[in-house]
């Protein structure tokens, strides 16, 4: 079973070798930072990161579907309880299967596409 929890130092190294496995680049992040651990195991991270422009939703390192949405509803749970209402992300465009399944969600009517703006793909979600 995975275990949905905030960041806690002891656990940097493991997600340092999460983000050391992928291209995305090295940057700081902020809370909300949530591991999805399963039999000790970290799985999955994701956090917040400021950028000149905006707030956004990144980095998101995991593997397969479950963990990707479970990581999702773990930040939302924590964004309803501060108050926020709707949030967007973005996608880089060759992220070809994170693409695929945020778009069977906008079919679904689980987000909104924005479209595409400075090299991502754009989406939006109401917290439930």
């Amino acid at each position: 079973m995975t275990k949905y929890r905030l960041l806690t130092e002891v656990d940097r190294p493991e997600i340092e070798k999460l983000w050391n496995a992928t291209d995305i680049p090295k940057f700081p992040t902020s809370y909300p930072e949530i591991v999805a651990e399963r039999d000790g195991e970290i799985i999955g991270f994701v956090a917040i990161h400021h950028n000149q422009e905006c707030v956004l939703v990144e980095p998101m390192l995991c593997q397969g579907p479950a963990t990707y949405w479970g990581l999702w509803h773990a930040l939302e749970a924590i964004f309803k309880s501060i108050g926020v209402t709707n949030y967007s992300f973005r996608l880089e465009p060759h992220r070809v299967a994170h693409e695929r399944l945020a778009n069977s969600r906008v079919k679904k009517g689980e987000l909104k596409s924005l479209g595409y703006y400075g090299g991502f793909f754009w989406y939006e979600r109401a917290v439930a």
